[in-house]
């Protein structure tokens, strides 16, 4: 039971990493166009794409990576509780 909740939690922290570096990808021109930054934006449209539904975009300023890092550490937070529990 335990290696299931190591898992949750490791692909949870590689979900972060992958909005983290597809947003300092952002200020490179061209890099979110480039191959890698295509597959990072599909991992990390899983997370966000819902997300941009409910966040208006202000201007050139998109908030919608930072709920969806700040909605991955509420879920990894909750899921060591849940692990704590058990």
């Amino acid at each position: 039971m335990l290696a299931i909740f190591l898992l949750l939690s490791l692909i949870l922290r590689a979900l972060e990493f992958v909005i983290l570096i597809w947003v300092l990808m952002s200020w490179l021109p061209g890099a979110q166009q480039s191959a890698l930054g295509q597959f990072l934006g599909m991992i990390a449209g899983v997370i966000l794409d819902p997300l941009r539904r409910f966040i208006p975009r202000t201007g050139f300023i998109d908030f919608t990576p930072l709920a969806g890092l700040l909605l991955l550490q509420a879920a990894q937070v909750g899921l060591q509780a849940i692990a704590r529990m058990i």
